[in-house]
C-alpha cells in the first residue's frame, strides 16, 4: 500500500469543543495530537480496514 496515493481522515476537536472527522490530502502527515491551522486538535487516526500484512517495510539504514 502507497501511503503517498491515498488520502488521509483524521477526527479532529474543535475549538467550540465539537469534534468532526476530516479528510487530508494524500502526502500529509496527520498525528494524535497535531495542532491545526484552525486551532482543532486532532484527536484520533482510524487505521484503515484494508492495510496490507505483505506490504514491504522501507528499511532505515543500510548495511
Amino acid at each position: 500500500m502507497d501511503s503517498w496515493r491515498y488520502s488521509m481522515w483524521a477526527y479532529v476537536k474543535r475549538s467550540d469543543g465539537r469534534t468532526e472527522e476530516r479528510e487530508f490530502p494524500a502526502g500529509v502527515s496527520i498525528e494524535i495530537g497535531d495542532i491545526l491551522e484552525d486551532g482543532s486538535v486532532v484527536v484520533d487516526v482510524p487505521y484503515p480496514d484494508d492495510i496490507d500484512d505483505e506490504a514491504e517495510v522501507p528499511a532505515l539504514y543500510d548495511d
